[in-house]
């Protein structure tokens, strides 16, 4: 069930000649979930029975919920408690244009008997000049703000706490936050979103699926747990014009409990599929925890055309699990098609015993890649025991993004440029593997154990299990394929020698 827009951007991202082998719809199927998303809310329980809200004031709600048909501002004029009916229900549904509705400074408390159902906070449907301020939502279920088919949507100030929802009944259930669905000129400002305790497929802060023109700033996403799932701050599928300012990730963590019918198990604070022209700007993840797939700070994964700057990403670790193994960890890494990359500095990256042989900082897949004026640090690979073990792979500053999977394996980092970029006390600085046609200009390595590592012809093996999306598991040897490559005069030098060396050895 993927959709158009995902496709039109995959057609626009993989024109290059580069990427001729990879089947762009099989792509499109696997990694667009919107239409999937969209599909479970649909089916997951139509809400109905509301009463008509027909004072502008409220000061209560009914267990079926209220309903919204009439323009204007509606403001709550004190704390309200509220106990929804067993089954598909929300508080408050809006369903006028132009309709404001100013919580005061007030709080919507819910008492949800069953966490397994679809229970939201506010829904606001086919609508167009709709705000929604100033005040909080508490131990909502599925979600705390939901979305559809809007325009002129404003979210501000508002606060969304202790949403919980448990459910692995059904395939692709996304808890959020706020989740928005198809829409345009939406500004969500000053938002928290904080202590999801969730059991699902996947789960979000912010999602934004199929969103135009739209901009995300000033809000904290955080203390977010997804007991047999993955976890996402700042969730983008299919959209396109969105700027993303003043933004924060912190403390989420994933934990597997057996659960292989899932997309993964990741950890990411920021992520976009399948979008373009995307800005972000003076965002920060922190304290990211891994089990058994991918922790990243920030994955640009599949998209074209995307702008980081001053983007910070500290203490993001993999692999913590019963069995001490993860796929990999990133402070930053890109999947895509004409991205920058500028000011940016990541640190504390940790990988336990990765499948992917590897934990970097900065990581690169795609075309027309640059990294300007960015900084790794201390980015290791490391056993459970926190011993470092190159057999295990390495700790990287900057390099090519792994994945055993078709067809992220058979495609480097192409026309990626490294200027000024700094990578300290990591075990290696910069990693060429992989790389075509690229380039490293006035970089920086201090206190690192290999400072630029080119390893011509040599392979390396990458891993993946049920756990970490790749089911049947998978072992696969693959060859570098780096070429093409203007390298600091001292490491050309290097690497001239170590190929004659190579050819008089034959």
């Amino acid at each position: 069930m993927s959709s158009t827009q995902a496709l039109v951007i995959a057609e626009k991202m993989f024109s290059h000649a580069v990427f001729k082998e990879v089947d762009k719809q099989q792509l499109v199927d696997r990694f667009d979930v919107s239409g999937l998303i969209q599909q479970v809310n649909l089916d997951y329980g139509v809400i109905t029975g509301q009463q008509l809200q027909t004072e502008t004031e409220i000061s209560s709600i009914p267990p079926q919920g209220i309903v919204i048909n009439t323009p204007g501002l509606y403001r709550f004029s004190q704390d309200i408690f509220w106990a929804p009916v067993a089954g598909p229900a929300a508080a408050i549904s809006i369903c006028a244009d132009n309709v404001t509705l100013d919580l005061a400074g007030f709080s919507l408390s819910a008492t949800v008997q069953d966490s397994s159902q679809h229970i939201s906070g506010i829904v606001v449907s086919n609508a167009t000049g709709v705000s929604i301020e100033n005040g909080t939502l508490l131990n909502m279920g599925m979600y705390g703000v939901r979305a559809d088919q809007v325009q002129q949507l404003t979210l501000a100030k508002l606060l969304i706490s202790g949403l919980q929802c448990h459910n692995l009944n059904i395939r692709n259930l996304s808890p959020a936050g706020i989740h928005l669905n198809q829409g345009s000129g939406i500004s969500i400002m000053d938002c928290i979103v904080q202590y999801m305790f969730v059991t699902a497929d996947s789960s979000a802060g912010i999602q934004l699926l199929h969103i135009k023109d739209a901009v995300v700033s000033g809000c904290q996403v955080r203390h977010l747990i997804n007991y047999d799932g993955s976890v996402q701050g700042y969730s983008y599928l299919c959209c396109t014009d969105v700027s993303t300012f003043n933004c924060n990730a912190e403390h989420f963590q994933s934990l597997f409990g057996g659960n292989i019918r899932t997309g993964g198990h990741t950890v990411l604070g920021f992520i976009p599929i399948f979008c373009a022209d995307l800005i972000y700007d003076q965002c920060s993840a922190s304290y990211m925890t891994g089990c058994s797939d991918d922790c990243h700070g920030m994955s640009v994964f599949l998209d074209v055309g995307v702008k980081v700057s001053h983007f910070t990403a500290r203490h993001i670790t993999d692999g913590v699990t019963a069995a001490h193994t993860g796929a990999k960890a990133t402070g930053l890494e890109v999947y895509g098609v004409a991205v920058s990359v500028s000011h940016c500095t990541v640190e504390q990256i940790k990988a336990i015993n990765p499948q992917d042989k590897q934990s970097t900082g900065f990581s690169a897949w795609g075309l027309g890649i640059s990294f300007n004026d960015c900084k790794a640090s201390k980015v290791v690979v490391c056993d459970e025991y926190g011993n470092l073990n190159t057999e295990l792979g390495y700790g990287t500053g900057f390099g090519w993004a792994p994945d055993p999977r078709i067809p992220f394996r058979q495609i480097g980092a192409v026309w990626v440029s490294y200027k000024n970029c700094h990578a300290e006390h990591c075990q290696v600085g910069f990693d060429t593997w992989f790389h075509i046609d690229s380039s490293w200009l006035d970089i920086h390595h201090p206190c690192c154990d290999i400072a630029v590592l080119v390893q011509p012809g040599q392979s390396r093996v990458l891993s993946g299990n049920p756990a970490s999306e790749c089911n049947p598991p998978i072992q696969i040897a693959i060859k570098n394929i780096a070429s093409g490559n203007t390298y600091p005069e001292h490491i050309f030098n290097e690497v001239v020698q170590g190929i004659k060396w190579e050819l008089s050895s034959l």
